[in-house]
Formats: structure tokens, C-alpha cells, sequence
């Protein structure tokens, strides 16, 4: 059928409006919401990929993926609730969906609260076609709403098809509003007291009335004239007020003058420098923290450590106490002393002695030990006991050959795509461009940095309008570029606790015609296809070809078109899972 934008409210079609009104064939009765990730933008389409296929859609067909959350979320506190319209498509998959993006946050919910004073509140979300008070027209998001005085405005007088208002008295978010039975339409809603004599109506049985309060309707934006935007800002405000209230227990600001007696501490201010005027030192895993840590009078105390070790249960703080086993420490007792070989008693943990596990063990280390052809038993007379690997001789090691060598040949289309990354994936907000650190490390620094940065004191340097997240490394651009400034090469720098180990030489390159995604995948599924070429072991190709899948139809035998960010995710993935295979031999077992 053809597409009915949830926002639209059918006015000059009768059999629609009967649909939508008297049969509440609206809101999620109507329309719904998939998960798909927008690949790029042109003018008034947008061209969309979804289940691995692409196609082309217009532009208010696409939601911000975090609004699109709020939907669910919404719709999941909505079903058999009283005044909401239910949902026949709110199934598991959309579940596990929300679930999976609460957990992201540390309070495991989303915040319409803020999402809405950050990106909502100058901007309208309205209808079909709204005209401004400059005659311009707006096409579902208007982003031009003023906050000028409301006291300006005039009496008002009715008309044909305008009524006077006496006030705004609450306002709703389009995802609210989208699942409320008054409402039913993606836009925000306001509720409008009616000036005299509409005021003392009784609206509670009209489809868009208001059950709570006499002379009062829930009316979309598109009602409200662009004269009334300070009115709109207002009642945002005031419902971003009462939700932060709601959900933190703030006191409001008007509440604050008035409790001038119980005034909150001030929070403490954040240094920019240490104290001596030197740069903070940079926390090792959050970039975006600093240190000024110094240890005064640490030799001093380490005289009076064991003194002051807590011996009594009156020592411990409120709620604390003692690991028993083993129990207090006495006033001659040297256990925090770790400069000092280990006591015979002090190696035995009675409490956890098991008779039944301790043979076990003996048992199995005993067994082990016995297997000459690949274990010699080492340190009996050292008393170091160790095991070491038997000289000479190898199981077959064609497995593990076979997934190093395809190892590198993702690594290698992993470092070349690092030179052609387009700069349009860089602006996808919900496709996260990770440099493959990885692909990158060199010698044994098999592991991932803690930081990433641009090489600095480069020819030409980095360009502005490139970021790059310190502890992510996720490349984004705060513009497209111009086509003058491409192609664009950096040096992505990796930092580890020994230091910078390694560069990642890229470029951000203007789009073309021809795809990278299809050129580099094609060649190495071809490879990974061929069994005799590639000899992997049973298990690791199983698990391999599910990584493969996100990129690839085995079906059909053709790479899939994803976002940059999906085919660097998944290639980083599976060339992780092959140098495991080839350094430890890892063998995985079938799925039954």
C-alpha cells in the first residue's frame, strides 16, 4: 500500500480520517519502526541498508536512531496499559534490540528527558506541511522555533478556522505521542486550554479531548501557529523540569530561591594543570581525565603501615568487616609485609582443603606428566615443577597454517582499506568507523592500544575537520569535506602502556562510483571457499563462516553492501578468531 507518514493527519480524505479517528487506525496501529542503518544522503533521499539488502527511501522516512529507541521503549511500557495504543509488531527480536542498547548506559534505561532539552527543544516536530511566519514551508521537523517574549503576544480574536487560547498547560514527546489514544500522530503535541467560552467544555468523550481537565484538547504541532513558539518553548521546558524532578528527585529552580537555607555545596572545580603548572597526567584507559597524583609523606608512612592495620572489628568502618577465614591480624603479624618469602602455614588453606578434588588433581597433573610424546615433566630437582614441551615433536600443523595465512590476508585488505575510507561513512552516525588496531601491530604488540591519536608534526598535518576518539579510535568528520580537500592522508598513532608502538597510515578519500566493500571481500571469501587452498579446521570454519555471514550471502555467493563500520567490525573479528587458531591450534567444536 502506499506509504502514510505517521505524522500525517488525513484532512481532505474522508474514508482515511474514519479509519483513523473512529477506528483508531493510527499510531503503532498504523505504522512501525525497523532497525536499518543509513549509508549516505542526497537532497530528499536517503539510501538505507537493512537486513543486508540496500535501497533507496525519502528522507522523513528515516528516524535518529536513539528516537527510534525511544519508540520502542515507549512501546514496550505501553502494551495493555489503559489510554495507549497497542502494538501487533512489538515482538522478541525488537526486545533484544532495546534491551542490548539499555545495557550501553549505566542507568540501563534511555533518556527522553535529555534527548529532548538537547536536540528538541528549538526544534518542532510537526507535520505534512507547516509555514512559518517568514512563508517558509517545513516538511515534519521545523528548526527555526523562536523563544521570543510570550508576554508580547496579543489578545487573539477567533476566526473561520482560528480559535483563542488561554494557555498551554503540558506538552508531549513525538514517541509519547505517537502511543497515547488521544493523540496517535508522530508530532509534538501540546495541551491547549481554549479561551472563554470554550473553556468550560467538557472535551473528555472527543477523540483528542482531555479526560483530566475541563477546556482542554491534545493538538498537535501543525495546529499551533509559528506566533506561538515562545508558548512551545515554554511547555518544553516546563515538562523537561517535571521529568528531571521525576526521575532524579531535583528540586525544581523556582523551589531553589525559595530554599536559599539549604543551599547545596558547591561542586568542586575541575583543574585544567597539576599543581606545579605541569600537564595532568592522562588516565591510562579514559583519555579525556587527568591526574595530579602525588604521594606525599609515602616513605613516612610506610613506617607506621603495620601499626595502623585494622586488628579489631571496632577498626573497620560501619557495614565492614574481617575476611574470616582467616581472621584478624595480631599485633606482631607481618602479612601485608610482601617483601618477605611466604611462611609453610601460610601456603595452607585448611578451610578449603578437599580431599575428593586434591586426589582429582594429583590424579590428572600425574596423567598428564605421562604423555612422553609431546610432555617432558621438568623442576623436580629445582623444585620449580613445570612442564615443557617435548623437542621435536609437532601434531599436524596444517590447520594452523591455513588460518595464519588467511590471517594475513585479511590483514592486508584490512590495512588497504584504511587507505580509500570515503569520507561520507565517516558522517553515518550510527555506523561506528574503528580503526583495526590490530591489522596494524607489529612484532608481538598483539593486543589492543589503550589510546589512539593523530601522528603529530605530520606534512601536510591532520585535517579540522577530522576527529578521532582517543579511546575508541573512531574516526568521524564534524563536515563533509570539500572535494579540494581530499583526498586527505593521517597517521593514526596507537599508545600502549610501553608507549607508541605502531602507525596506521590512512586516507579519507571522496566517494566513487566503484565499491571497495565487494572488491576487497570478493577475493577473500574466494579463498576461504576453497577448502583445498584454505584447509581450516572443522570447527574454526564454522564458527568463521558466522562472522563471514554479516558480509557475505553464502547463498548466493556474493559479498553484501554494508557500511564500513559493519565490514571493519566483522574482518577485525574474524582476524582475531584466526590467529588464535593458528597460534594455540585451536579447535572448535560443531554446533549439534
Amino acid at each position: 500500500r502506499e506509504f502514510r507518514h505517521p505524522a500525517e493527519v488525513p484532512a481532505m480524505d474522508e474514508a482515511a480520517a474514519k479509519a483513523c479517528f473512529l477506528e483508531c487506525q493510527r499510531g503503532p496501529r498504523h505504522a512501525r519502526i525497523r532497525p536499518a542503518t543509513m549509508l549516505q544522503s542526497k537532497g530528499n533521499l536517503a539510501l538505507i541498508a537493512e537486513k543486508g539488502t540496500t535501497r533507496e527511501v525519502p528522507k522523513f522516512m528515516v528516524l535518529p536512531w536513539y528516537e527510534g529507541l525511544l519508540i520502542l521503549e515507549e512501546l514496550e511500557q505501553a502494551q495493555n496499559q489503559p489510554e495507549r495504543i497497542p502494538a501487533t509488531w512489538w515482538d522478541d527480536e525488537l526486545r533484544a534490540l532495546l534491551d542490548k542498547e539499555r545495557n550501553k548506559f549505566q542507568t540501563g534505561r534511555l533518556n527522553g528527558m535529555l534527548y529532548t532539552e538537547k536536540r528538541l527543544l528549538n526544534v518542532a516536530v510537526t507535520g505534512t506541511c507547516f509555514v512559518d511566519g517568514e512563508d517558509r514551508q517545513w516538511h515534519f521537523r521545523r528548526e527555526n522555533v523562536r523563544g521570543d517574549d510570550a508576554s508580547n503576544l496579543g489578545e487573539g480574536e477567533d476566526s473561520k478556522f482560528f480559535f483563542r487560547i488561554k494557555e498551554i498547560t503540558d506538552y508531549l514527546p513525538p514517541w509519547e505521542a505517537f502511543h497515547h489514544e488521544k493523540c496517535g500522530f508522530y508530532q509534538d503535541f501540546y495541551q491547549v486550554r481554549w479561551e472563554y467560552p470554550y473553556s468550560q467544555v467538557d472535551y473528555s468523550t472527543v477523540e483528542n479531548g482531555c479526560s483530566t481537565q475541563k477546556g482542554c484538547t491534545w493538538e498537535p504541532d501543525e495546529c499551533l501557529p509559528a506566533h506561538l513558539d515562545a508558548m512551545r518553548l515554554a511547555a518544553k521546558k516546563a515538562w523537561i523540569s517535571r521529568r528531571r524532578q521525576q526521575t532524579t528527585g531535583a528540586t525544581p529552580p523556582e523551589l531553589k530561591r525559595e530554599r536559599s537555607d539549604a543551599a547545596l555545596p558547591i561542586p568542586a572545580k575541575m583543574a585544567r594543570t597539576r599543581r606545579d603548572g605541569a600537564a595532568l597526567d592522562r588516565d591510562l584507559f579514559c583519555s579525556r581525565v587527568g591526574h595530579d597524583f602525588v604521594p606525599e609523606g609515602a616513605e613516612k608512612a610506610l613506617g607506621h603501615l603495620r601499626a595502623g592495620w585494622p586488628k579489631q572489628p571496632q577498626d573497620y568502618p560501619t557495614g565492614f568487616g574481617v575476611a574470616w577465614p582467616p581472621g584478624f591480624c595480631w599485633n606482631e603479624c607481618d602479612c601485608m609485609d610482601d617483601q618477605r618469602p611466604q611462611r609453610p602455614w601460610e601456603t595452607r588453606k585448611g578451610w578449603l582443603e578437599d580431599i575428593g578434588r586434591a586426589a582429582a588433581a594429583a590424579s590428572a597433573i600425574q596423567i598428564f606428566s605421562e604423555q612422553a610424546q609431546f610432555v617432558r615433566k621438568r623442576g623436580q630437582v629445582s623444585k620449580l615443577f613445570y612442564f615443557e614441551t617435548a623437542q621435536g615433536a609437532f601434531v599436524d600443523q596444517s590447520h594452523a597454517f591455513a588460518a595464519a595465512e588467511l590471517s594475513n590476508h585479511i590483514r592486508a585488505s584490512l590495512q588497504a582499506m584504511m587507505q580509500q575510507v570515503p569520507a561520507s561513512a565517516l558522517a553515518v552516525e550510527s555506523d561506528r568507523v574503528l580503526v583495526p588496531a590490530r591489522a596494524f601491530a607489529v612484532d608481538d604488540i598483539d593486543y589492543e592500544p589503550l589510546r589512539f591519536g593523530f601522528l603529530a608534526n605530520t606534512a601536510p598535518p591532520p585535517p579540522e575537520w577530522l576527529r578521532i576518539d582517543p579511546d575508541t579510535g573512531r574516526l568521524t568528520v564534524s563536515r563533509l569535506p570539500t572535494a579540494s580537500e581530499l583526498p586527505a592522508p593521517v597517521q593514526v598513532e596507537f599508545f600502549h602502556s610501553e608507549g607508541a608502538m605502531s602507525l596506521a597510515p590512512c586516507f579519507v578519500v571522496a566517494d566513487s562510483a566503484s565499491q571497495p566493500i565487494p572488491m576487497f571481500t570478493a577475493p577473500l571469501l574466494q579463498r576461504f571457499n576453497d577448502a583445498t587452498t584454505c584447509n581450516l579446521e572443522r570447527g574454526v570454519r564454522a564458527a568463521i563462516t558466522e562472522h563471514l555471514a554479516d558480509v557475505y550471502d553464502f547463498n548466493r555467493r556474493v559479498p553484501l553492501e554494508v557500511p564500513l563500520g559493519i565490514w571493519l567490525g566483522s574482518m577485525c573479528r574474524v582476524m582475531r578468531l584466526l590467529r588464535s587458531a593458528s597460534g594455540t591450534n585451536l579447535s572448535l567444536a560443531t554446533a549439534r
